[in-house]
């Protein structure tokens, strides 16, 4: 009997929903590597100070899919995270699984938008990432921004991030994929 393929968790939601905090201690906690966008767009701007918003978006996408494919094709299961895009990420996502012989799984992460835009609003103020956390309204954001999980084929678990926390029972949920 052969063994399933390497689990890709891709944590989705909205900016500020608490994807990176979540998917950061997940891969702590099940010792999987965390592959996360904004990591990239930083080390981006780091190396290359005159690159530009524009470029560094897909540059930090490819390069995010790119570690994650690494991972996945050494058998590794991976923690991925970032605001996927509805409509735009689920082949780019299903097609990273199947070329590696992965299973998908999603977690997505909620929060009401007075509560998105809260966080997101202290965060451009602290100034800490100043590349990454950019100010925005989240008011006219348009539908394919992961107000909702992404449409994809695989097991789905929603967490509201304003609750208690939600680590143990995510885990569990986790393991009981295999």
């Amino acid at each position: 009997m052969s063994s399933p393929g390497p689990l890709l968790l891709v944590v989705t939601g909205m900016p500020a929903s608490g994807k990176s905090t979540l998917g950061a201690r997940l891969a702590t906690a099940l010792r999987w590597p965390f592959v996360t966008k904004d990591e990239y767009k930083a080390l981006l701007h780091e190396g290359l100070s005159d690159l530009k918003p524009a470029q560094s978006g897909p540059l930090s996408f490819t390069l995010m899919y790119h570690v994650a494919g690494v991972t996945l094709a050494a058998g590794v299961n991976t923690v991925l995270e970032t605001h996927f895009y509805r409509g735009l990420s689920e082949p780019k996502l299903t097609g990273l699984a199947a070329s590696h012989g992965a299973r998908l799984a999603q977690v997505y992460c909620d929060a009401p938008v007075d509560i998105l835009q809260a966080r997101h609003d202290a965060r451009v103020a602290s100034g800490a990432r100043p590349v990454i956390d950019r100010p925005m309204d989240y008011g006219p954001l348009p539908g394919h921004c992961c107000w909702t999980p992404l449409a994809l084929d695989a097991p789905l678990l929603w967490v509201d991030t304003t609750g208690p926390d939600a680590l143990r029972d995510v885990l569990a949920w986790v393991r009981s994929l295999g």
